[in-house]
């Protein structure tokens, strides 16, 4: 019991000093137990060996629903590898009220396009719905990287675990769920 009161002392008096005077050592703060930092995804941990620069492929839109995109498809797939080495992530498809989206994934070598079901409607919680909305809500991708991360809310089943950042690797051309990290912000 003793000892208790003496740490609580120790510390309150090395909290009042760094509070008062900052420029103090905090020599005798008690040891925190060691835990071990989590790594979530990176993009670098997910490079793909190069980058396509050459002329996209003519894109095939052999379903409807992508010969209705063709326009926006057209004018992203045109700027040029923007998503793991040769594809281009095309967003804000089918825009909607409340932060809902679509987005297409096309294979610049191929002309293929992709729409994921994580995609297909997904909430990027940058809007609407989203108490605060997150500047930083939506799609997350590089040329080099088969990263992708969604902060918001993933469409598809995997819409079920709530909002947050979900984290994906472009593999096989699919996404393949890596991770997710609730987040604190709710929708309304």
């Amino acid at each position: 019991m003793l000892q208790r009161r003496l740490n609580l002392v120790a510390l309150t008096t090395v909290i009042t000093l760094s509070v008062v005077s900052p420029s103090v050592s905090i020599l005798a703060a008690p040891q925190q137990p060691h835990t071990a930092s989590v790594h979530y995804p990176q993009f670098n941990d997910y490079p793909v060996n190069s980058v396509f620069r050459g002329k996209p492929a003519t894109l095939l839109a052999n379903n409807q629903e992508v010969q209705n995109y063709e326009p926006q498809l057209q004018k992203i797939v045109k700027k040029g590898t923007n998503f793991a080495g040769h594809y281009a992530i095309v967003d804000h498809l089918n825009r909607a009220m409340g932060g809902v989206d679509t987005a297409a994934i096309a294979d610049l070598k191929t002309g293929k396009v992709y729409l994921p079901t994580q995609l297909y409607g997904y909430r990027d919680q940058r809007g609407a719905g989203y108490t605060p909305p997150r500047p930083d809500g939506g799609l997350h991708y590089r040329a080099n990287s088969k990263l992708l991360i969604i902060v918001g809310k993933a469409a598809g089943n995997d819409g079920e675990k709530g909002i947050g950042r979900f984290y994906y690797k472009w593999e096989n051309n699919h996404l393949k769920f890596l991770t997710f990290v609730s987040s604190p912000y709710q929708s309304q």
